[in-house]
């Protein structure tokens, strides 16, 4: 199921991209739109994944969770969105943004139950968010063509047939149920505030230096493609480092190689892989929310997606930091580290292999 939504999160992200790049950006409105769109995608998840949770516990109260009876939350928020997606491509941005938004929350709070049902230890969380970069750089390569209208067209039809698929694998019982995290009981209302602020601040971190570090080598199309491979694999490779060697030993390594690869980051293979390791934290910051809040995997995910937004706007209305690209990615590396290290301090395998 996992590898159904991934697809599907990829096609999202690719028509979103060919809307926005092909049309929406363009004339004078294009600078309003990219804001307008990018608040209803990112910062919208957030109260709209607080809606998911308490329909969520509204079917937990009535018994409906067995994935067989009453609604299936998640995947009607993540059919929605799909149509919504399709339609806001020929309409506004703000349906474009909306529709993208409710189908992460649903695909997302999905993969979540999914995951833990099958005890993967959150290697499923990285395999769904990794293909979202892919989708946004072959969209937007698609919106420069003549043909963009009917790449929209078909994705659409590719994504109703996976949805289709995944309603009747939930019918057939082998979808994701509801199953919720076990949360440690001795953990306090202080601590939980100090994950909360610490992945917030690691997710604005990552957003801002992913927009704000530019790479001198890309500068063709196959090179953009190498820089989304690093992105894509370091993200999927996160959840399955952390899964077997446990997170803070993944979290130290990731975040010192690529403090120590960003100052040298002109180089392509160096750039490469800080870029590679500096995105490994992606599942994790995301599997330790969602640990502490077994019951608000809606809310969890839509707080990080409001990461994103915020540490977009800086780069947005141009107030970047005049910091050299290296010594800013080494940086970031750096605190990102530190920050992670308080979130998970004093608990020791507080890995995704517990």
């Amino acid at each position: 199921m996992t590898v159904f939504y991934s697809i599907l999160h990829m096609l999202i992200d690719g028509v979103c991209a060919i809307a926005m790049f092909g049309w929406f950006c363009l004339g004078e409105q294009g600078y309003l739109n990219i804001l307008l769109y990018n608040f209803c995608a990112f910062a919208l998840q957030m109260p709209l994944g607080v809606i998911l949770d308490l329909l969520n516990a509204g079917n937990r109260t009535t018994g409906s969770t067995d994935g067989k009876t009453g609604t299936d939350i998640p995947l009607c928020y993540a059919a929605v969105g799909t149509g919504l997606t399709l339609f806001g491509a020929f309409t506004h941005p703000v349906i474009l943004g909306l529709g993208n938004a409710l189908f992460h929350l649903g695909g997302g709070v999905d993969v979540i139950r999914e995951d833990q049902r099958r005890g993967k230890r959150g290697k499923d969380l990285g395999v769904f968010v990794a293909p979202g970069a892919l989708g946004l750089f072959l969209g937007g390569l698609l919106a420069k063509g003549s043909k963009a209208e009917y790449a929209v067209l078909l994705c659409g039809i590719v994504m109703t047939g996976l949805l289709l698929w995944l309603r009747r694998e939930k019918r057939n019982g082998s979808g994701a149920k509801n199953v919720y995290i076990t949360e440690e009981k001795t953990l306090v209302h202080r601590e939980k505030q100090i994950v909360i602020f610490g992945c917030l601040a690691v997710v604005i971190l990552r957003s801002y230096i992913g927009m704000a570090v530019a790479l001198p080598w890309k500068t063709t199309v196959f090179m953009g493609l190498f820089s989304v491979c690093a992105v894509v694999a370091g993200k999927i490779a996160g959840g399955f480092l952390a899964a077997k060697f446990g997170i803070r030993k993944t979290i130290v390594l990731s975040l010192l190689l690529a403090a120590a690869c960003y100052p040298f980051c002109g180089q392509v293979a160096v750039g490469w892989l800080a870029l590679f390791c500096f995105n490994m934290t992606m599942p994790i910051t995301l599997y330790l929310l969602v640990r502490r809040f077994p019951e608000l995997s809606g809310f969890s995910f839509g707080l990080l997606t409001f990461g994103l937004f915020l540490g977009f706007l800086p780069v947005y209305f141009e107030c970047t930091l005049p910091i050299p690209n290296g010594l800013l990615g080494m940086l970031g590396s750096l605190i990102s580290l530190l920050l992670l290290h308080i979130v998970t301090w004093k608990r020791k395998g507080e890995g995704l292999s517990d």
